[in-house]
């Protein structure tokens, strides 16, 4: 990596947090820098015909990046992921999709 050994994590510390925004949510690291703003529309209707993601899916969206520090983090004795891809690849990582309880129960801050 260009600039240095610092990971993602380190340049954006953990634990991140979802912070519901007008007609969105946004993702702040630790410090509270603003990582990522996901936007969306309350009437699914209006959001499937233009495009745009429902507020649901926007809320999913912001779910899944707030994980992201705790996705990368390298398994205990692994070599860089190694392990925890390989174990992916034999079917844990399906097992938990549907219906993902740590997913469903994000909290989330308004501003």
């Amino acid at each position: 990596m260009p600039g240095g050994d610092h990971s993602m994590t380190s340049r954006f510390p953990a634990p991140w947090r979802i912070v519901e925004i007008p007609n969105g949510f946004a993702v702040d690291d630790a410090t509270g820098q603003q990582l990522g703003v996901f936007y969306g529309r309350a009437d699914p209707n209006a959001a499937g015909h233009t495009g745009f993601l429902t507020i649901e899916e926007a809320r999913q969206m912001a779910v899944g990046f707030a994980r992201l520090p705790e996705l990368l983090e390298p398994a205990p004795g692994s070599q860089r992921g190694r392990e925890s891809r390989a174990s992916s690849r034999n079917g844990a990582a399906g097992a938990g999709r549907k219906g993902n309880a740590k997913a469903g129960r994000a909290s989330i801050e308004t501003r």
